[in-house]
């Protein structure tokens, strides 16, 4: 018996015997620092419970055990403990986000997207004044691509209407410039040689976004009737090694053994002509851009060198963060541009641009000017209107609070206008 209690008693002391030995990096984590000392803290039990949490961090084999945790949790219950993530049908990984979107779970409905379609022409025309484009990409999303891996209660979901259909109609009614790489990813499923997206992560696999980076040259080109470099493909290497992003949700749950999917194609390419004509262009987007831009050096090598705004958050330029985005002079950034790309995937449809838009429409037109603020309001109260749908609702408010109809549809022009600005 005291021996069993010894080997206990050892068991115990073993994490303070290699502690500061905590294992492997955990992704998505950064450790807690250790607090700083002063009279005050110590009083008021500020520091004690800080250097609490930091021992808690740094017990031996503290993020090995961790690993081991989160191992018994996903094999034992199918339970994922990081946040967002889902597993699907035959333990392919999605995240939450693009689950809902794909299956209309987070629909934002056809005044959202009216407004958003609004906000798109008068930027479009605006940029249009100081000769720059406006190109909306739709990047492809894995919840609309592998439906058949939808767990419940996403898969016995019936039909429903998705902020997709909604952007789409949106920007072909304003008539604004896009590339849906979504359905398009979707159409080429069937037909191509190597999977678009991988089992374990959330973004499209290098040789999907090889496609998209050609395609884009491609569109750009045409559209454009310009000359770019050249992207020629050397070769395709074939590996079950889920490099990188393509098991990026996996290495997110922090497990201890190495990712297994099945096969992806990994493209060898290089640039040839550079010298030739280069589009200076913006890109306002999300991580889907980012891979292509940081590690693929893309606009660097195409877009003559153009910033990326991740997320209109963040001003990445030449590569490294140059600050925040909300600091920037927008009219000036934007004149010096040939185009300018929204780019974003599935799960944010609904929120394309991240703010932009109505960031530049202040820029373009601030509330001090009131010429353009009636202008606006005009066009508002014309497009309720020429909106049956709108116009109805309209109607059936202005009967209710017993008001003119022109009374209820100026109020509405005005709250319309001002959540635009």
């Amino acid at each position: 018996m005291r021996l069993l209690q010894i080997l206990l008693l050892l068991c115990l002391l073993l994490p303070l015997l290699f502690f500061g030995r905590v294992g492997e990096k955990l992704s998505n984590h950064r450790p807690v620092a250790g607090p700083e000392w002063s009279w005050a803290d110590w009083w008021s039990g500020d520091f004690q419970a800080g250097a609490a949490r930091r021992l808690n961090e740094q017990f031996g084999a503290r993020n090995t055990l961790v690993r081991w945790n989160n191992q018994k949790e996903y094999s034992i219950f199918n339970h994922p403990t990081a946040r967002d993530v889902v597993i699907g049908k035959n333990d392919y990984l999605f995240e939450d986000t693009y689950l809902e979107a794909a299956t209309g779970g987070n629909y934002q409905g056809v005044r959202h997207f009216d407004e958003l379609g609004g906000r798109l022409n008068r930027v479009r025309d605006s940029l249009a004044e100081m000769n720059v484009d406006l190109l909306v990409v739709m990047a492809a999303g894995k919840g609309t691509y592998f439906p058949e891996y939808h767990p419940e209660p996403y898969a016995s979901r019936p039909p429903a209407r998705t902020n997709e259909e909604e952007l789409l109609r949106v920007l072909r009614e304003q008539n604004i410039d896009f590339l849906d790489l979504n359905n398009w990813f979707r159409r080429l499923k069937s037909t191509t040689p190597y999977p678009l997206f991988p089992k374990l992560g959330i973004h499209w696999s290098k040789y999907g976004q090889y496609l998209v980076m050609d395609s884009l040259i491609n569109y750009l080109e045409a559209s454009r009737q310009i000359d770019m470099p050249d992207l020629v493909l050397d070769s395709l290497e074939i590996s079950a090694e889920q490099r990188g992003s393509e098991a990026d949700i996996y290495r997110g749950m922090n497990l201890p053994g190495e990712p297994v999917g099945y096969p992806l194609a990994y493209p060898h390419w290089r640039v040839e002509h550079p010298e030739k004509t280069q589009p200076k262009v913006l890109v306002i987007g999300d991580s889907f851009y980012w891979n292509m831009y940081l590690h693929q050096g893309f606009s660097d090598k195409f877009f003559h060198g153009g910033d990326f705004w991740y997320y209109f958050n963040r001003v990445m330029r030449g590569g490294q963060d140059a600050g925040p985005a909300s600091e920037l002079d927008l009219r000036y950034e934007l004149a010096k541009y040939d185009l300018v790309i929204l780019w974003e995937t599935e799960s944010h449809y609904h929120r394309l641009s991240n703010g932009f838009l109505k960031a530049a429409l202040k820029a373009f037109a601030t509330p001090a000017d009131p010429a353009v603020a009636q202008r606006e309001l005009l066009e508002i109260v014309e497009e309720i209107r020429a909106k049956p749908e709108w116009l109805a609702y309209m109607k059936e408010k202005a009967t209710a609070r017993n008001q003119p109809l022109d009374t209820v549809i100026w109020r509405e022009a005005r709250y319309v206008l001002d959540r635009r600005e």
